[in-house]
């Protein structure tokens, strides 16, 4: 098997706790400061075990785990649907897998990789997928 056939399965890339810090700075870059995000309190009161993670702060964490595993391919796609919220204080592991992969014009190759993201205990906080293009070489 290749390095980019049809079930290759990239290592898992596990990434630093994501703590009240870096919530604080997606928040203030964001211009999203819900307190679901920010305060303990408010999201418990919402129905929540405690402060989550913004959706968006993890996948910009999960475009750069596509990117890390495949740094020439052009992202044509990326897209998740989140199944559980990941609270502030814990860590990602991300996990990806070549479900398809067919030629385009010119050479170039299309794959479609599955995604998941799970939190530090392992459980599956995030499904996705990613089109990615890859030159003739690949």
């Amino acid at each position: 098997m290749t390095v980019l056939a049809v079930g290759h399965r990239f290592a898992d890339t596990k990434l630093a706790i994501l703590g009240p810090d870096d919530v604080a700075a997606y928040a203030e870059a964001s211009g999203d400061h819900n307190p679901i995000h920010l305060d303990e309190a408010a999201a418990r009161a919402a129905g929540l075990p405690g402060a989550i993670v913004h959706g968006m702060l993890i996948m910009g964490r999960l475009e750069g785990a596509v990117r890390g595993w495949l740094p020439h391919a052009r992202i044509a796609g990326l897209q998740c649907r989140f199944v559980k919220p990941l609270a502030v204080g814990d860590g990602i592991s991300i996990g990806g897998r070549v479900a398809r992969r067919r030629p385009l014009a010119e050479g170039e190759t299309e794959l479609l990789v599955r995604l998941t993201i799970a939190n530090g205990a392992g459980a599956m906080i995030c499904v996705g997928e990613a089109v990615l293009h890859l030159g003739a070489a690949a």
